[in-house]
């Protein structure tokens, strides 16, 4: 039996893409969340998985570390987030 765990690095200049732990942090109220962009074989994450196809991962896709997106809730609230850090999650 395999278990999926995040690795975690000091390494900052990665992009938030598939296969990726990202945080980021909701700058209207300074709150953070840390999940896992979404990927095929991601059903065991023990992180909430954001996919592709979210309006978070749409809008947070491509990001750099301290870059700002914009995106849109379904109520069709504009929310501000920052990309805080992002690192490699790998099956062991």
């Amino acid at each position: 039996m395999t278990t999926t765990e995040p690795i975690w690095t000091t390494r900052r200049d990665y992009l938030a893409e598939p296969g990726m732990v990202l945080t980021i942090r909701y700058d209207a109220i300074g709150e953070t969340e840390t999940f896992l962009l979404g990927r095929r074989g991601s059903e065991g994450a023990e992180l909430k998985v954001y996919s592709m196809a979210s309006p978070l991962g749409r809008a947070i896709a491509g990001a750099r570390v301290g870059e700002q997106r914009i995106y849109s809730i379904p109520d069709g609230t504009h929310l501000l987030v920052t990309l805080v850090n992002a690192v490699p999650y790998a099956a062991r």
